[in-house]
């Protein structure tokens, strides 16, 4: 019956054609669009790659002739109806032949507009195969009357399916090979032309060898058809084609999560709408490969209680979110389950630092001014409040440069104080878009070491404005929004930036969180923050150590990485550089591979003057160590240091201020007018004296305390050969008089501390402190 028909559609003479065509353009037809099956929405990557689609029809990716590569349109049009250009709806030589060759030879009879008509008007028609196949052609002819070859080929190349859900060749390029139907070569389309005729029997997810042997038949009638040459043809048969897998996992949910939500937020009206191709802003090879470092780096963490981490990424400048990791959880409820712990609050710890040394430079400090750090106390509703540095030791005066590069607290702690608290800390955070720090009279001084909780999407986003010499820009998913048509519905604005610090300010801070050999003292020569470019970074460990954070940019890149518990459990001996750093640093290296890495040009504003070190004065006479520092316009200082000179042997000596006096004599640094052993002894009961702790001292179990641990430190002369300590009255151990101190690992309560010792004539000394351990 079937062979029948064609043989009569064969002879269908010319005039007949004439008189058909002539009917069709006046019968009614539904617009050809009408009937198309409308899509779901389809969320892309900054450069096409699908991350989510919704509706059980299937992928559809419309696009115009004009997206689609040229040899695409060619390798249709030869697999498919090679006389498409001349026949008017039918082709009665291609019906001949299919007739005659029937069983013998791959040859359709049906065209590219009777595809689309059997497609678009008779899915679910039931009607005998002679009737179906009439119907056919008079539809056929009927969309050729009214449509041009360009609308009828648009039409099919967006509506024919090419296996795997993909309907359209937007769909399909992208589903096989991740790229564009503008991106197709010569080899690549000829591949996907193939597909239709029988898109499961040519998925090479079974047997790829079918798929490259139809390719290489399309290849052969471009050739015939004079689109290529016999060369090229080959050459193309020759040439890998690399099919991606058919199931991949999902890509960037959480991701994909936020931008949805983002544009309900812009754009209420599209909120719901079927058929939505919306263009994000996300790399999905950096995506991608962010999500395999979390995982991996997060399996060695496993046994130190680390079972989540997340990573954003983003451009600075821009707020375009180039990758985010919300969560690693892959669902597990006792861990976080879907949370996107990109947008949950969470304690900072030291990463706010560079944000309260950018209120210090706009108060006139500079990144040579002399900081101290010294068993400080300040007063608090709770008591005194006596902050310590990560590595339990002091280090007396010592730069701003330093004091940040290596995270020390005390200086840090001390800063915020001279400028008068919180407030100047908090107002320049909002300013940087930290805003949900609200809570000024909880955070207290500490705010700067881990007080209050913030985004990490928010964090990332600060940095990113340093990244961008103190330009901030909102943070933002959604780049532009297409219905099924093309017809664009949404279109991000350029991005608007505030000036949030001056561009001097900024590159200081840059040129300080850069640096590798003012991190020395703080984290040793080797850290996870070393790359083969410039680059900022900084950690921060929060109180209880129960988050972990790293976060830095260079011009084209900012991320931020946080390690911890999605339910608020404590990580075991993990601080930032340990926990998120070695992610952070990967996903730096992997940023790179995508994008050329520079650094800042050096601003107009910013001069260059040796100072003295520590002082951050100019040199005196006696000055052992000039150093070249950095200063905005205007803040070199104008007068120079005293702190060292020489006694009357011609030896080094420092004056420190009087609150470091006492660090510089228990470490041995010669004091001006300090008498030296030999020279005439203090009185008995002056030999002995508690350092640390200071007496009225209130600590708190903290992520700054390694190993939750205190260093029991006392000062005695010469004379005394041991020194014996005691805690609430049992002995907890003896240490050389030369060099008095022990560690003791903290106990929540208050306490009692004695120092004594035996002295030479018989005689005893001691001396007690008393000081209070706070828990979690």
């Amino acid at each position: 019956m079937g062979a029948a028909i064609l043989r009569g559609l064969a002879f269908v003479t010319a005039a007949t054609l004439v008189s058909l065509t002539a009917v069709a353009r006046f019968a009614p037809l539904d617009a050809p669009e009408a009937r198309l099956v409308l899509p779901g929405t389809v969320v892309l990557d900054a450069h096409g790659t699908v991350l989510e689609h919704e509706g059980g029809d299937g992928l559809r990716i419309p696009v115009t002739l004009e997206a689609i590569a040229p040899r695409m349109l060619q390798a249709t049009i030869s697999a498919e109806d090679r006389r498409f250009q001349r026949h008017v709806g039918i082709d009665p030589l291609a019906i001949a032949r299919a007739a005659t060759t029937a069983g013998t030879q791959r040859s359709g009879a049906s065209t590219i507009t009777q595809q689309l008509a059997r497609r678009l008007y008779l899915a679910d028609d039931a009607s005998p195969l002679a009737l179906r196949k009439a119907h056919e052609a008079l539809i056929a002819l009927e969309l050729e009357g009214r449509r041009s070859k360009a609308d009828i080929l648009d039409l099919y190349l967006n509506d024919v399916y090419y296996g795997r859900q993909a309907y359209g060749v937007e769909a399909a390029a992208r589903v096989y090979f991740g790229i564009s139907a503008r991106n197709l070569d010569l080899a690549h389309a000829a591949y996907l032309a193939g597909l239709p005729q029988r898109p499961s029997a040519y998925d090479p997810a079974s047997d790829p060898a079918p798929a490259r042997e139809r390719q290489s038949y399309v290849l052969g009638r471009m050739a015939d058809d004079g689109w290529i040459t016999r060369a090229e043809a080959d050459a193309a048969a020759a040439q890998p084609v690399a099919v991606l897998p058919s199931m991949r996992p999902p890509l960037a949910h959480q991701f994909v999560t936020f931008a949805l939500a983002e544009l309900a937020r812009l754009r209420p009206d599209l909120a719901g709408r079927d058929g939505l191709v919306v263009e994000t802003t996300l790399d999905a090879g950096l995506q991608d490969e962010a999500e395999r470092l979390v995982r991996a780096h997060l399996a060695e963490l496993r046994d130190r209680n680390a079972t989540d981490a997340a990573l954003v990424a983003l451009e600075p400048g821009t707020g375009r979110i180039l990758a985010m990791v919300g969560s690693a959880t892959d669902g597990d409820p006792a861990h976080g389950g879907d949370i996107n712990m990109t947008l949950a609050l969470r304690s900072p710890g030291s990463a706010l630092k560079p944000f309260l040394y950018a209120a210090a430079f706009e108060h006139g400090f500079t990144p040579a001014t002399a900081l101290l750090d010294v068993p400080s106390s300040f007063a608090s509703p709770d008591g005194p409040y006596i902050p310590l540095n990560y590595d339990r030791t002091f280090h007396g005066l010592v730069p701003l440069r330093v004091a940040l590069a290596s995270s020390l607290n005390v200086p840090a702690v001390r800063t915020l104080d001279a400028l008068g608290g919180t407030e100047a800390l908090l107002e320049i955070a909002h300013r940087f878009g930290l805003s949900r720090l609200t809570d000024t009279e909880r955070y207290g001084l500490g705010l700067t070491i881990g007080g209050g909780e913030v985004r990490l999407l928010d964090l990332a986003n600060a940095y990113a404005a340093l990244g961008a010499q103190g330009r901030l820009a909102e943070p933002f998913a959604v780049q532009r929004v297409r219905d099924r048509s093309g017809a664009v519905l949404y279109a991000r604005p350029a991005p608007a930036t505030r000036q949030v610090l001056s561009a001097e300010h900024a590159y200081l801070l840059s040129d300080i969180l850069s640096d590798a050999d003012a991190r020395i003292l703080g984290f040793g020569e080797v850290t996870p923050f070393e790359l083969p470019f410039p680059a900022a970074a900084k950690s921060g460990t929060s109180t209880g150590a129960r988050d972990t954070w790293t976060l830095g940019y260079t011009p084209e890149v900012a991320i931020g990485v946080w390690v911890g518990n999605a339910n608020g459990e404590p990580l075991y001996d993990v601080a930032g550089i340990e926990g998120a750093g070695p992610i952070w640093r990967d996903a730096m290296m992997a940023a790179a591979l995508g994008r050329r890495m520079s650094w800042y040009a050096r601003p107009p504003g910013i001069v260059e003057a040796i100072v003295c070190a520590p002082t951050g004065l100019l040199p005196g006479p006696d000055c052992p160590s000039p150093v070249r520092e950095l200063f905005a316009s205007g803040t070199v200082p104008t007068s120079g240091e005293r702190y060292y000179s020489r006694d009357a042997d011609g030896r080094v000596v420092i004056d420190p201020p009087l609150e470091a006096r006492t660090w510089a004599h228990d470490a041995g640094l010669p004091l001006r007018g300090e008498r030296r052993p030999g020279d005439t002894p203090r009185s008995a009961d002056g030999r002995l004296r508690i350092v640390s702790p200071v007496s009225g001292s209130v600590f708190f179990i903290a992520a700054e305390l390694a190993q939750q641990q205190l260093v029991l430190r006392a000062a005695a002369d010469p004379g005394i050969d041991r020194v014996t300590f005691e805690v609430d009255g049992q002995v907890v151990g003896e240490a050389a008089g030369a060099d008095p101190q022990l560690v003791w690992t903290l106990q929540p309560g208050r306490h009692s501390l004695r120092a004594s010792a035996r002295l030479l004539d018989g005689g005893t000394a001691a001396t007690t402190a008393t000081f209070e351990v706070k828990g979690r």
